[in-house]
This record gives C-alpha cells, sequence and structure tokens, in this order.
C-alpha cells in the first residue's frame, strides 16, 4: 500500500553534527532525531561537510549521517558542497527529496528538481544582508532566494518577520510558503558538574552576563563589549560564548577588558550550566531569522534582555526586555540594571513553553507528508496570500 512506502529524505546546507555551534546545527540535531521516532514512512539522511565531521559515515540518535568532502575557503564551501551533495543523494542514496537548509543551498533547487525530487527548503535568514559578504556573495544568496521562491516545492520560514520580508520580495510564492518557528527539545545530555565551566572562567553562580553566537558583525558583539566597558565598574562580568568569522574573534580579543570572558566554543552539558547559572542573558544583535539562542535561555530559565527588531519582538517579552539597536547609551544601562540572580526566571519558563517541540516536529511531518503526496492538498495549511496576489503555475 501506498502508506507503507518509506521515502528516502536527503537534508542538505548542515555544516556537521553532533558538536558544532550554528543555528541550523542545533536545529537540525534536534528535529531529524524526532522525526525519525515520530515518522517511520521517512528515512532521513543528512549530508554534512567533511571538514567538520570525526568519520565519514556515522549514526546520529537514529539519523544516518555522511561527510562528503567540500572545499576548505568558507566562500565557496556551500557552492561547491550542495550540488555534489544533491547528486550523491539521489544517485548513491536514490533519495526521492531534498531538505535544504538557508537559501544558499536553495540556489540549487533547479537541479534537485531536474533530477526528478521533491523540494523543501527552510529559509533561515536574509543571509545576503550580512556584511560580510563580498558582492558576489550577496548575488549568490539572493539568486538563491530567488530560486527557492520559483522552484522549491515548499519554503520554511522560522519566523513571521521572515516570511513577511521573503513574500514582499516574491508574493507569488504565497501559495508554498509557510511559517514554522522552532522549537526546543528537552535536553538529552548530562551537564557536567555544576560549577566546573564557572571556576574555569574566574564566574559566580547567578552573577555574569551571558551573550551566544557566531562571531558576526551583525551580532554586535563589539558594540556589547564597548557597552560593557561604559556601564562602570560595578557591571555584572560579561561572558561571549561563540566562535566563526576570525577578524570579528581579533577585534573583540583587542577590546575586551579583564571583566570580558570569552569562552570560546562550547556545547552540551558545559553551555547548558552556562544558561542556567548566566544572571541575564544579552543578545544585541541587529539581524536575526529565528535567535534560537533566546529560545534556549528562556529554556533554561533565564532573563533575557534583547535589540528590539521584528523577530525578537515574536517571543512577546514584556517590555523591559527589549532595548534599542545600535544604541550603546541605552545597551550600558541595561548592563548596568542586570542584578545577581537565584532563582530561574517563571516568565522565562513560560513563555519558552509556548515555543513546544512537539509543535515544531508535528508540522514538519504535516509538510513532509503534505510534498510526497500522503495527504490531499485540502489539508495543507497555506499562508494567508496578499492582497491581490495570485498563485503563479508550478
Amino acid at each position: 500500500m501506498r502508506s507503507r512506502k518509506r521515502f528516502k529524505v536527503a537534508v542538505i546546507g548542515v555544516r556537521g553534527l553532533p558538536g558544532v555551534i550554528g543555528g541550523i546545527e542545533t536545529h537540525c540535531a534536534q528535529l531529524y532525531p524526532a522525526l525519525a521516532a515520530r515518522a517511520p514512512e521517512f528515512k532521513f539522511l543528512i549530508l554534512v561537510r567533511r571538514r567538520y565531521a570525526a568519520t565519514r559515515q556515522t549514526e546520529f540518535n537514529g539519523v544516518e549521517v555522511r561527510a562528503l568532502w567540500a572545499p576548505r575557503k568558507h566562500a565557496i564551501e556551500t557552492l561547491v558542497h550542495t550540488p555534489l551533495a544533491v547528486l550523491h543523494a539521489r544517485f548513491r542514496h536514490g533519495a526521492q527529496l531534498i531538505h535544504l537548509h538557508a537559501i544558499g543551498p536553495g540556489f540549487f533547487s533547479p537541479l534537485a528538481r531536474a533530477l526528478g525530487m521533491r523540494v523543501i527548503v527552510t529559509h533561515h535568514a536574509s543571509d545576503f544582508l550580512r556584511p560580510k559578504w563580498n558582492w558576489t556573495g550577496r548575488m549568490f544568496l539572493r539568486w538563491g532566494e530567488r530560486l527557492t521562491a520559483r522552484f522549491a516545492d515548499r519554503v520554511i520560514c522560522v519566523s513571521e518577520a521572515l516570511a513577511t520580508d521573503f513574500l514582499e520580495r516574491y508574493p507569488a510564492a504565497w501559495f508554498k510558503t509557510e511559517v514554522v518557528r522552532h522549537g526546543i527539545a528537552p535536553r538529552v545530555s548530562t551537564p557536567i558538574k555544576t560549577g566546573r565551566v564557572l571556576a574555569e572562567l574566574g564566574l559566580e553562580p547567578g552573577r555574569y552576563l551571558l551573550a551566544v553566537g557566531r562571531y558576526d558583525e551583525t551580532k554586535r558583539f563589539e558594540q556589547l563589549v564597548q557597552a560593557h566597558r561604559q556601564a562602570g565598574p560595578a557591571v555584572l562580568p560579561l561572558v561571549i560564548v561563540g566562535s566563526g568569522d576570525a577578524i570579528v574573534g581579533a577585534r573583540l580579543r583587542a577590546i575586551a577588558t579583564d571583566n570580558v570572558r570569552l569562552a570560546g566554543s562550547r556545547t552540551g552539558g558545559a553551555l547548558d550550566e552556562l544558561y542556567h547559572q548566566a544572571a541575564a542573558l544579552v543578545h544585541p544583535s541587529a539581524m536575526e531569522g529565528f535567535a534560537l539562542v533566546v529560545l534556549e535561555a528562556l529554556a533554561a530559565g533565564l532573563p533575557v534582555r534583547i535589540s528590539d527588531i521584528p523577530v525578537h519582538r515574536e517571543f512577546g517579552l514584556s517590555e523591559n526586555s527589549y532595548f534599542p539597536l545600535d544604541d550603546p547609551n541605552a545597551l550600558a544601562m541595561v548592563l548596568s540594571a542586570v542584578t545577581p540572580r537565584a532563582v530561574p526566571s517563571l516568565e522565562a519558563l513560560a513563555l519558552a513553553e509556548q515555543h513546544g517541540f512537539a509543535r515544531t516536529v508535528s508540522e514538519h511531518h504535516r509538510i513532509l507528508r503534505s510534498v510526497v503526496g500522503f495527504v490531499s492538498q485540502s489539508a495543507f495549511q497555506i499562508t494567508p496570500a496578499p492582497a491581490g496576489a495570485e498563485p503563479r503555475p508550478q
């Protein structure tokens, strides 16, 4: 019977699993094992990049992971790895559906469709707006978004703000675009002994500020360090967890004071401990697709102070949780106002509950089934069309 047919799904756009820092990597590390357990009609294969993987083939929580070669130069990594992965998925594994993550890989939606595969693209952020890209990189990413809008069978946007921007540029894609916000999975790792990471960094429980994210100009970490210095000697110590752009990292090290700890990449129990023991998360980012670190902090019962951008507003925090973007004086005042914390924030925990992981998994399962034809099109819940928009033929 058709319902017993097992569809092969290849996932592309993940640098590595497990233990690789990044919003896409964290999201996929949680999502696909949960989908594999919930959806036996699908078989998932995640194709990662070899330099981020310890072995060429492994199993991660019930999902097959294979590492393929990719150039070490970051600027062309996606450009080379993605088409190789699409071809590998089709001809070595007989994949029937490709799930591409981000609009860079989305550039190759036409290739996947030409090879006879269905295509889902998750739009994580308008990456062409990031300052790190030169003109060529920005054009590639803009074309990636354009080809995603034209050739993907479904486009998943991770926030309402991102979907609004995307559909303003490509209103004809309204009928196949959905918003599925990230959820947060229950922690399966066992945190390391409480106090070990704090002792390493010279911190006291509940008496430090935390920032988490990749080193990128849009995260505004340099501005955060400068505002922390401006806040004065009484401000709580600042810990920045992350890695990434070497130039941004060098600039951070150059301006960091003795009261700022650059903790590098932390995962698993070490990151859990830093979330649970902080006084507050500070996230001054100028650009986010979803801001998964905010949700991770809320799930740890951690109060958050975040920049006032549309995607952050979707968390529905109290007004005093937001501060103006790119306002060093306002940010310094926010930092100086944070006091030590001894107990979890009930507001944070309640907000995290609203982003249940089960809902995220259920929505992805429904979309997968609709794309491969397990359910009728009438059961597919589409995003309302913009006024006057007409669907284009596929």
